[in-house]
C-alpha cells in the first residue's frame, strides 16, 4: 500500500468515475484502474462498485474515507509548508528618520510581513538624506521635497509641530532643547528661535523620543511633532503652542521598482500609513 494508491481511492470517490479521476490526477485512466486493482488485491476486498454508471464506494471503502481525508489534509499542509520554506525572500532596504520609524512603521510592520511572506525588510534610520543614486536605500521616507534625481517620488504626508513648555515657568528657568547645529535651519527650529531669540540651547539631540521623555521632567521647553505630544494636550502641566512650521513627508523609490508588484505593495502600504497626516493637513 502506498500514498499514490490511496490518492486514487480519494479521487475516484470524489469524481465518481475512473475517467474523471484520471483527469483530476493528470494520469491515464488505465493507471487509475491498475492502481485500484492493486490496492483491492492487497486488501482482499472491493472498494468500489458500479451503480447507475457511477463508481460508488463499498461499505469497506467508506470506512477508509475519513482517515484518508485526514491524510490528504496533512499532505497538503506539508506541501504548503515546504513551499513557504522554499520561497525565496526578497530584501528591501527601507530608510527613514528615527521618529517616523518608531511611531508609524514599527507598530505596523509585523502585519505587513505577515501578509507578504516573501518580503524581508532592512529598516534603517538616519538624520541625513540618503543618496538614492548611490543605492543607499531601495525605498526611503524623508522630510522635505527632494531635489530631482533618478528615483520615483510621491508626497505622502505632512508633519506639524508644537512648542511645549511647562505652564507658568519663566523662560529663564527652562532648559531649551533643540536639534543639532546642522538641523537648525529647519522650519521648526526657526520657529523655536523666534520664541526664544536670546536663549542658548542647553541640550541638542536629533532623537525626538529622548526629547519627549525630557519634557516630562517639567523643566524643558522644546519643539516636537504633533504625533509625539498629542497625549500632552489634556495634561494641565504643559502649554502647547501650535507652530506654523510644517514639513512634507516624501516617499522615494528606486526607478526599477516602479513596476515591481511587491515593491508597489510596500510603497502603497507606506502611503496608507501616512494618509491621516494628509487628511488633517488643512486644519
Amino acid at each position: 500500500m502506498n500514498w499514490d494508491d490511496l490518492r486514487v481511492v480519494a479521487a475516484v470517490n470524489r469524481c465518481g468515475s475512473f475517467n474523471r479521476a484520471a483527469k483530476m490526477l493528470n494520469v491515464e485512466e488505465t493507471t487509475i484502474a491498475r492502481r485500484l486493482a492493486r490496492l483491492e488485491s492487497s486488501l482482499g476486498r472491493a472498494l468500489f462498485e458500479a451503480v447507475d454508471g457511477q463508481r460508488r464506494p463499498t461499505e469497506q471503502c467508506r470506512a477508509l474515507l475519513q482517515p484518508l481525508l485526514l491524510m490528504e489534509q496533512a499532505a497538503e499542509a506539508i506541501a504548503h509548508q515546504l513551499e513557504r520554506q522554499e520561497r525565496l525572500l526578497r530584501n528591501f532596504r527601507l530608510t527613514t528618520i528615527d521618529a517616523l520609524a518608531q511611531h508609524y512603521l514599527a507598530p505596523a510592520l509585523a502585519d505587513l510581513l505577515m501578509v507578504e511572506p516573501e518580503l524581508s525588510l532592512q529598516l534603517e534610520t538616519s538624520d541625513e538624506n540618503v543618496d538614492m543614486a548611490r543605492w543607499q536605500a531601495d525605498i526611503a521616507i524623508r522630510l522635505g521635497r527632494p531635489r530631482r534625481g533618478n528615483f520615483t517620488m510621491r508626497r505622502i504626508g505632512e508633519m506639524r509641530f508644537g512648542l511645549v513648555r511647562p505652564v507658568g515657568a519663566a523662560a529663564e528657568d527652562l532648559v531649551l532643547a533643540a536639534y543639532p547645529d546642522p538641523l537648525m535651519e529647519t522650519p521648526e527650529m526657526q520657529d523655536l528661535q523666534q520664541h526664544f531669540p536670546d536663549r542658548q540651547v542647553r541640550l541638542r539631540s536629533a532623537h525626538l523620543q529622548a526629547i519627549r521623555v525630557l519634557i516630562d521632567s517639567g523643566r524643558v521647553a522644546a519643539v516636537l511633532p504633533d504625533f509625539l505630544i498629542g497625549d500632552l494636550a489634556a495634561d494641565g502641566r504643559f502649554d502647547i503652542h501650535r507652530l506654523p512650521a510644517r514639513r512634507e513627508i516624501w516617499l522615494l523609490a528606486q526607478p526599477h521598482l516602479r513596476d515591481d508588484p511587491l515593491a508597489r505593495r510596500v510603497t502603497n502600504w507606506c502611503v496608507e500609513l501616512f494618509a491621516e497626516t494628509l487628511a488633517g493637513a488643512a486644519t
